[in-house]
């Protein structure tokens, strides 16, 4: 994993907070929140709709579609590999396979901070007097998201900060509070266990004390047999 530390501490201690008290509006001030509170890439968070909020009981859904082709026989219609030249099932030569289109839909479920949904519903509200009033809740695209993150960080006084920046910071966070790993793959999103474990890896410093905890170890049970 290439990360981009930026220049200047805003992994400390309050400097979520910091990042959000420079920020001049209500909407930069929640994606900010968003972004750091619940680890979401900034691809998702132009995608949430109002609808996958649920305020009641602190949940953002993120819902990821996409859409993967299928070949079928035209003979009797079951499925084909790429490679096949005879169906598996009917016998005859393929020809001209079938391609049909799949929908895939899957989702995750994120637990989110009373502090992070009142800023939400401040935004929303607050938005309610411009043009667009459609069901998307940053109706931006991916490239402004990034820009808004970054001039956020030059604000205060963080040289290159962006969306991933902010989403390394939970997971780091998380792994150096020695909380579930598979428990921040869930939240992260990540297919595979081995890209959370890159945050793991990471924290070298935590990697440290676990080793030096390992001959503690040793050296207590070599003083208890010489006892």
């Amino acid at each position: 994993m290439t990360q981009v530390t930026p220049t200047g501490e805003y992994d400390e201690p309050g400097q979520i907070e910091k990042l959000i008290s420079v920020c001049s509006n209500p909407r930069d001030k929640t994606l900010i929140a968003l972004l750091a509170r619940t680890g979401i890439r900034i691809s998702e968070a132009i995608e949430i709709k109002t609808s996958d909020i649920d305020f009641q009981r602190g949940i953002l859904t993120i819902v990821h579609l996409k859409e993967k082709s299928r070949l079928k026989c035209p003979h009797c219609g079951e499925g084909l590999g790429k490679r096949h030249v005879f169906c598996p099932s009917c016998g005859n030569k393929v020809g001209q396979a079938i391609r049909e289109k799949v929908e895939q839909r899957r989702q995750r479920m994120i637990p989110v901070a009373r502090d992070t949904l009142r800023l939400l519903d401040e935004y929303l509200k607050w938005r309610r007097k411009f043009p667009y009033h459609g069901p998307l809740v940053f109706p931006f695209t991916r490239q402004r998201g990034w820009q808004l993150v970054e001039r956020i960080g030059r604000r205060a006084g963080i040289k290159g900060l962006h969306p991933h920046s902010l989403r390394y910071l939970l997971a780091t966070t998380w792994v150096a509070k020695g909380l579930d790993v598979k428990k921040l793959q869930v939240l992260l999103g990540h297919a595979s266990i081995a890209t959370t474990w890159e945050y793991v890896d990471s924290d070298f410093e935590q990697l440290r004390s676990e080793y030096e905890k390992l001959w503690e170890i040793k050296h207590d049970e070599r003083a208890e047999t010489k006892d």
